[in-house]
């Protein structure tokens, strides 16, 4: 009987004390080793940038920019932001020592090692809380045509164009036009030039000029080159738009198709209206961050 009771008392204590040394261990979350997070000087100048030896400087960057930014967000998937997260502007520089290499990159998103970092940033200085639910939501989805795309890969390699092109400078056109240089766009109204971009600045582009939000469903990785003409009026005026690396190109000639035809004819793809299940980030509270 007493060697019954001391083996049920050990039991209990077992079976109390198991969740303790059970429980996974903590992910510990990258961060930068130094931070400097500030508002910006009147007047100053808009910039993302990284350094090397993991330096990040951004400048006059709202907290919803910020927030877009490091979770690779279009804007139509950021829900929460109030007056003073899209008014203030803030000045951040910050450092991670144990980043001796930064992956290729083209704004407006950063490379995952240096995002992960900007989130924990943000959610240390910033006290943001947020949490991602799905929506449906009225889209257009940019898709693959039947003939396939006509875009015309960059080989980073070679630094010349390879596809159905096969001239290392693609964008040549009208005298005086404008040639991007690589990983960039010129733009006016209704003729966008892009020399080596990717789908993501594609899209942004894009999500700028259109009425509903703009998905990409093609599937594409590359990066590439083309041009675009259409009529201005049937997208957003281009006003609306950031502002693009380079001079702007010749203005639209009359009777140029609407976007939609002129994405399908020029560069083989399909712009289509559909709704679509979207993931979207909420915010749920956030603060102005305190003196550093």
């Amino acid at each position: 009987m007493k060697d019954r009771c001391n083996y049920a008392v050990l039991l209990g204590m077992a079976l109390a004390t198991a969740p303790l040394f059970s429980q996974a261990p903590r992910e510990v979350k990258p961060v930068f080793d130094v931070a400097s997070v500030k508002p910006s000087l009147p007047g100053s100048r808009q910039q993302l940038t990284i350094q090397p030896g993991g330096r990040l400087s951004a400048n006059e960057l709202s907290l919803e920019a910020l927030i877009a930014i490091c979770h690779h967000l279009a804007a139509y998937q950021l829900s929460g932001a109030e007056g003073w997260m899209k008014a203030d502007r803030w000045s951040i520089e910050a450092k991670a020592e144990d980043v001796t290499q930064i992956p290729a990159w083209s704004p407006p998103y950063l490379p995952e090692v240096m995002a992960v970092r900007l989130r924990a940033l943000l959610e240390e200085r910033f006290s943001l809380k947020a949490h991602r639910e799905t929506r449906e939501l009225k889209a257009y989805t940019l898709t693959i045509g039947k003939g396939g795309s006509k875009l015309v890969e960059f080989d980073a390699a070679s630094q010349s164009a390879t596809g159905q092109q096969s001239s290392p400078q693609p964008m040549g056109g009208l005298p005086g036009e404008p040639t991007p240089r690589p990983g960039s766009m010129a733009a006016g109204p209704g003729v966008i030039i892009a020399s080596a971009v990717t789908m993501d600045q594609i899209i942004n582009y894009l999500n700028k000029l259109m009425d509903l939000p703009v998905i990409d469903k093609t599937g594409l990785s590359g990066r590439y080159s083309f041009k675009l003409r259409f009529a201005p009026e049937s997208a957003h005026p281009l006003s609306e738009a950031p502002p693009m690396d380079g001079a702007t190109p010749q203005p639209i000639v009359t009777g140029n198709p609407s976007i939609f035809l002129a994405v399908q004819e020029q560069l083989g793809l399909n712009l289509r209206m559909a709704k679509e299940g979207v993931e979207v980030l909420v915010i749920d509270s956030a603060r102005r961050p305190t003196e550093n």
